[in-house]
C-alpha cells in the first residue's frame, strides 16, 4: 500500500490519564493539566515542544461535556501554537486525533496536544442539588434543537432511546439475543477487574446482567456506559520527529472517518447500521492490513449495541453474525482470537467517549497493560468511536 497516505507520517508518542471518577471534587482544569503532564512524561517531550493543540467537540451547551476549552489549556501552559482546532461538526470524538495526525502530516506542527475532558458527573451530582428558580417551582425545560428535536417529542430523551430500536431491529432481523448484549458487558467487566483504573471492578456474571433493571428495552443498566469526571491526553507526534522520543512510536497506518447515509439516529435506512459502516469499509481501504491481523480491538460501548455494530463494520463479521461472535466471550476474552475492550471498555471502565479507548489501545501495544496485558507482543491496534451519525477509527501499528 503506497504511503502516499499521509496518516502515516503521524504517530502517537505519549498519553495521559486522569480521573476523578464519581467523587465530583476536581475541576476539569486541574484533571486535564494532569493528564497533560503525565503524557508529556510518557513521551519524554516539555511543555515548550508542543505546538500544536485539539479537541472535540471544543464547545457544547450540554453541561460537563466539553468543560476546558482550547484557549483555557494554551493560556495555562504558556503554549506557543503553530496550529490548533476544535469542532462539532467532524466524524466524532477521534476526529481530535485523526486532524493533528493531518496537521503533522502536513508540516503544520510537530507535537499536537489531543485531550477529551469530560465532566458530566459532577454536572449531574450538581443539578440534582440546585434548587429550583423560585424556591420551589420546577424549570420549563429548554427548548431542544438539532438531532434531538426530531425524537424528543416522542419521548426519547437520551441517545439510549434511538439505540434500542436499533437493537430491536438487529434482534428481530438476526436473531441476536439479550446473552449475546450480555457477552460484551461481562467481558468488560472481567478486564475492568485487572485495570487499576477503572470505575467498576466488582465481578459481573451473566444472571447479574440478566437481572438488572431495564433502562430501555431491550437495554438494560449494564449496557449503558458510566458517566465520570475524568481527562485522557494523546500527543500525536511527526513520525520521524516521534522516532527520537523515549519510547517507540505508534504509527497511524490508517483512519477513517468517512460518512455516507443520512445524518440521523434513526431516520435511516437499514436501522443496524450507522456511520460505522462507512467508516469501517473505508479503514481498510487505506492499508495492506486485514481484519485477521487485529491483535487488540477497543470498540466503542456507549451502549453494548454500538459494539456490536462497529464489529461489523470493520469486518471482523459478516453482516448480522456479530451477536453469535461475541456469544459466551471466548472469542473476545483477554486470550481470545480477538482481546476486545482490554482495559473494561466505557461500560465498566467509564465513559471517555473513546479516547479512554485510544489510550488503552496505545498501553497495550507498549506492553504496559500490567495483569490485563494482552500476550503474543501485539503489533496492530484498532479503536473505533462513536455512535449513530459520528464515527471515526484508527489502526495503530508498533514496529
Amino acid at each position: 500500500m503506497s504511503d502516499t497516505f499521509l496518516e502515516r507520517r503521524a504517530a502517537i508518542s505519549g498519553v495521559g490519564l486522569a480521573l476523578a471518577g464519581r467523587t465530583a471534587q476536581r475541576s476539569p482544569l486541574n484533571l486535564t493539566l494532569d493528564a497533560i503532564l503525565e503524557a508529556l512524561a510518557d513521551a519524554g517531550l516539555k511543555d515548550t515542544d508542543i505546538d500544536g493543540l485539539a479537541s472535540w467537540p471544543g464547545i457544547s451547551a450540554t453541561a460537563g461535556m466539553a468543560p476546558v476549552s482550547l484557549r483555557e489549556i494554551k493560556e495555562a501552559l504558556a503554549l506557543k501554537l503553530n496550529w490548533f482546532a476544535a469542532s462539532p461538526e467532524a466524524p466524532g470524538q477521534l476526529s481530535a486525533v485523526m486532524n493533528a495526525a493531518m496537521a503533522v502530516a502536513t508540516g503544520q506542527a510537530r507535537h499536537v496536544l489531543c485531550f477529551r475532558t469530560l465532566s458530566q458527573y459532577s454536572e449531574q451530582v450538581k443539578s440534582r442539588a440546585r434548587p429550583a428558580a423560585d424556591g420551589g417551582t420546577p424549570r420549563s425545560a429548554a427548548r431542544v434543537e438539532g438531532l434531538m428535536s426530531w425524537i424528543r417529542p416522542f419521548n426519547a430523551l437520551s441517545a439510549a432511546h434511538p439505540l434500542a430500536l436499533v437493537a430491536q431491529r438487529h434482534m428481530h432481523v438476526y436473531g441476536t439475543t439479550r446473552e449475546q448484549l450480555g457477552a460484551i458487558a461481562v467481558n468488560g467487566r472481567r478486564n475492568a477487574m485487572l485495570n487499576p483504573r477503572a470505575l467498576f471492578r466488582e465481578p459481573l456474571s451473566l444472571d447479574d446482567y440478566l437481572g438488572a433493571r431495564m433502562i430501555t428495552e431491550p437495554l438494560c443498566l449494564y449496557d449503558c456506559d458510566a458517566p465520570i469526571d475524568g481527562s485522557t491526553v494523546i500527543i500525536v507526534s511527526s513520525l520521524d520527529a516521534a522516532r527520537d522520543l523515549r519510547k517507540l512510536p505508534l504509527q497511524i497506518n490508517s483512519m477513517s472517518g468517512a460518512f455516507y447515509g443520512r445524518n440521523s439516529w434513526d431516520q435511516v435506512e437499514d436501522l443496524t447500521d450507522m456511520a460505522a459502516t462507512d467508516a469501517g469499509r473505508e479503514l481498510w481501504t487505506r492499508t495492506d492490513l486485514k481484519p485477521a491481523d487485529v491483535d487488540i480491538a477497543n470498540l466503542y460501548d456507549g451502549f453494548s449495541i454500538i459494539t456490536l455494530i462497529w464489529l461489523e463494520a470493520l469486518g471482523f463479521c459478516a453482516k448480522g453474525e456479530s451477536g453469535a461472535f461475541v456469544e459466551g466471550g471466548a472469542r473476545i476474552a483477554l486470550d481470545g482470537e480477538l482481546p476486545l475492550n482490554t482495559g473494561g471498555g466505557q461500560l465498566s471502565a467509564g465513559r471517555l467517549h473513546g479516547f479512554g479507548l485510544l489510550w488503552e489501545t496505545c498501553v497495550q501495544l507498549w506492553g504496559e497493560a500490567g495483569e490485563r496485558q494482552v500476550k503474543g507482543n501485539p503489533r496492530v491496534g484498532l479503536t473505533a468511536a462513536g455512535g449513530g451519525p459520528l464515527a471515526g477509527c484508527l489502526l495503530l501499528t508498533r514496529p
